[in-house]
């Protein structure tokens, strides 16, 4: 009778664990397909964000070219760019989150950074357009970066920049680029003969340099005519 009861009590566990088992698979399969889901919307936001930021380029881009025709003023042009230069920085925070958060389908991510390294190049290239046809004086930083295993210090490079813009705000323009992309980076990185440099790599208004603190950011940017307060100091 007892081995019996020893048994059924096997077979009842047993049973018990195949159901735990099940439900736990079935869960797992269910988180993970809403996962998808979220990322896969999150994949359309962000390229919905791409698409705006781009017809917003396209448009300030027609406001410089038809300045003089249609009398529009500097003013204007420089608060489109800036307000556009805005809701990129909100996109791409919030693609670095999306990326952050992703963990398969890396060729969407990849074309998803290409896109925004692209959409960086072209606002670069604006705030080019506008210091020589409004003589305003654009302060641009490009910051080149690599693998954080062949560049262990491009993420403290990263963290100078972003302190060096929260104190400067529309004072400077800072755009990331990955070194190893191909296409326009790769153009602007033989321009300034970036290639085969030990990374970070930095291009202050025209002007390569190696890692620096923000200490020595703002001294460079000082010396080139900022008007900040920073330059009291």
């Amino acid at each position: 009778m007892r081995q019996k009861v020893n048994v059924l009590r096997h077979i009842g566990v047993l049973l018990l664990t195949n159901i735990i088992f099940f439900l736990g698979l079935f869960i797992g399969n269910t988180v993970e397909e809403m996962r998808v889901e979220v990322l896969y919307s999150q994949l359309q936001d962000q390229d919905l964000d791409y698409q705006k930021m781009l017809v917003e380029s396209q448009y300030i881009d027609y406001l410089i070219d038809t300045k003089t025709q249609n009398n529009v003023t500097c003013d204007t042009i420089s608060g489109a760019y800036f307000t556009s230069i805005e809701n990129l920085g909100d996109s791409t925070i919030k693609l670095e989150q999306y990326l952050n958060n992703a963990n398969s389908n890396e060729e969407d991510y990849q074309r998803l950074k290409d896109y925004y390294s692209n959409v960086q190049v072209t606002y670069w290239l604006l705030a080019q357009k506008i210091e020589n046809l409004c003589q305003a004086n654009m302060n641009t930083i490009l910051f080149f970066y690599g693998d954080k295993k062949k560049c262990p210090s491009c993420e403290d490079q990263g963290v100078h920049l972003t302190y060096v813009k929260q104190k400067l705000k529309d004072d400077v323009l800072v755009f990331s680029f990955d070194a190893e992309k191909q296409g326009a980076i790769k153009l602007i990185s033989q321009n300034y003969q970036i290639q085969g440099r030990e990374l970070p790599s930095l291009i202050i208004n025209g002007e390569l340099h190696s890692f620096m603190s923000n200490e020595q950011i703002f001294e460079v940017l000082c010396g080139l005519g900022l008007d900040s307060e920073v330059c009291l100091k």
